[in-house]
Formats: structure tokens, C-alpha cells, sequence
């Protein structure tokens, strides 16, 4: 459900009108619990639209038919598991205080683990190919292409342009303009986004274009037989939301920048 959350929410963040879609996205964010058991014509009805704009709007994130849409949903329950349960006996402020505490430490905990972990003849052959690359383009999902996004940011006030779509339909379209003088970076500290996007690496390996995985799932990655590899230390899989990930990935990329400043810096 990850998945679909996450494009339901991508087209309501970046819809420019207030449309049939947008409302469809809408209603099905509202009741996600229960997408699984949907009727289309109910959903239509709800929408004040047809099962057929149903069906559109579908295809429009990615899914072959509302059949599929929901088949997903039915066979990826939403978790959200809690970490450690802590004392409910306690009150909302010491509760509070104990979880600071704990995330604190955990924070430390990852940060001393990435110490010293930074594969840097690694990342200046990553660099070098962003720096070299004709087309660079940027893939993942959720957090992960947010911190790419403003990795780009900081490259084209370096003086390099590169692509970094939210969507994964406007990621393929993308793709498919890479070539042999292109560069590719997959961002997926899971590994997950790699998983469930088989349609984007046949792409992506059909085009020809350099490719770099950045991730804590080595396994993975290896299977696509990527240019480069660059493996993402730290503590990773913590159940409240794979922080680890979060902190690892943000410590590689400003790395990244301020290494790359220094290797191309702007006369």
C-alpha cells in the first residue's frame, strides 16, 4: 500500500486543477482502509463521474485497469508498527520525554555507525559520471527522490543540470530519452523501489545508460547489473519508518555536494 499512497498523494500534490481526477485521488486517500473492497460504480457515484474516468484515472498513475488497483491493495495491508510500546501508565509528557530520548540516541546510534563509512574513491566515480554525463536522471519514490530533488537543487548552483521527476510515469517518460551517453541513479535504500518497478529498470537496461543504485540492499541492486553500486551504511529496517535510511542517505548527499564542489568548483 505504500505504493499506492504514494501516487495517490504525488497527484494530489501536484495537480494544478481541482478536476474529476483530483477528486477520485481525493475520495481514495479518504477511505484507503477499505480501496480492496471498493465497488467502481459506488466510487463513481461518490465522485459523481463514471466507472470509465474511474478506469482513466487509473491507467493515469500507472495501473493497467481498477481490477489491478485494487488486487495491490488487497495484497499489501497497510502497516504501521510501533517501534516499543512504552508504559501506557505514564502521561502524554513522559511519554514524550522518553521517546526524545530514545530517538536521540537511536540518531546517535546511526550517525556513529556512518562514521569513517563513506566510500569516497566510490563516490568520486558516481560524481565523476553525474559531472560527465550528457543526461542525468534521478529515480525513486517517496523521501528518497525528495532528497535527490534537492541534490539537484544544489548541482545546478554548481553548474550541472540533472532530472529528478516526483512521478513515476513522468520517470519513465524520462527514461526513455537516456542513452549510452546517459547516467541513471536509482535511489532505494530498501531496495523496494527497484522490486516493484520492473517496467522502469527493463527501461533503463534497454536504453543503454550508465546505471547507479544507491542502497543498503546490495542483493538487489547486484541482480541489474548496475556501472556502479554505492552501498549505504547504517543501522537500517527500523520499524517506525526505516529511519536509518533517512539519515544515511542525507549524510551521503551532502557529502556528495561538498565533495563535488570541490572537484568542479565554479572559476
Amino acid at each position: 500500500m505504500r505504493d499506492i499512497i504514494f501516487r495517490l498523494l504525488d497527484f494530489i500534490n501536484n495537480h494544478k486543477t481541482k478536476d474529476t481526477n483530483y477528486y477520485i485521488a481525493l475520495n481514495l486517500l479518504k477511505d484507503i482502509h477499505n480501496i480492496a473492497h471498493i465497488n467502481i460504480s459506488v466510487l463513481a457515484e461518490t465522485c459523481y463521474t463514471s466507472p470509465a474516468a474511474i478506469t482513466r484515472f487509473c491507467k493515469k498513475i500507472g495501473y493497467s485497469s481498477f481490477q489491478e488497483f485494487k488486487n495491490i491493495a488487497k495484497h499489501e495491508n497497510i502497516d504501521n508498527p510501533i517501534d516499543e510500546l512504552i508504559d501506557r501508565s505514564l502521561n502524554v509528557v513522559e511519554i514524550g520525554d522518553i521517546l526524545q530520548d530514545k530517538l536521540y540516541n537511536k540518531m546517535v546510534g546511526w550517525l556513529a555507525s556512518m562514521e569513517s563509512k563513506i566510500n569516497v574513491s566510490a563516490v568520486q566515480n558516481l560524481l565523476t559520471m553525474i559531472h560527465e554525463g550528457e543526461k542525468v536522471s534521478f529515480f525513486g519514490t517517496q523521501l528518497s527522490q525528495a532528497m535527490a530533488q534537492d541534490f539537484q537543487y544544489r548541482l545546478v548552483k554548481c553548474g550541472k543540470l540533472v532530472h529528478a521527476f516526483s512521478d513515476i510515469q513522468e520517470q519513465l517518460a524520462d527514461a526513455s530519452e537516456l542513452n549510452e551517453h546517459s547516467v541513471a541513479i536509482i535511489t532505494s535504500p530498501s531496495g523496494r523501489f527497484i522490486e516493484r518497478n520492473t517496467d522502469l529498470m527493463k527501461l533503463l537496461q534497454d536504453t543503454k545508460a550508465k546505471v547507479i543504485i544507491i542502497t543498503h540492499n546490495i542483493e538487489v541492486a547486484d541482480k541489474h547489473d548496475p556501472e556502479l553500486v554505492y552501498h549505504l551504511h547504517g543501522m537500517t529496517y527500523d520499524q517506525t519508518g526505516y529511519s536509518s535510511e533517512r539519515y544515511a542517505l542525507m549524510y551521503f548527499f551532502d557529502f556528495a555536494i561538498a565533495f563535488y564542489q570541490q572537484m568542479y568548483p565554479i572559476d
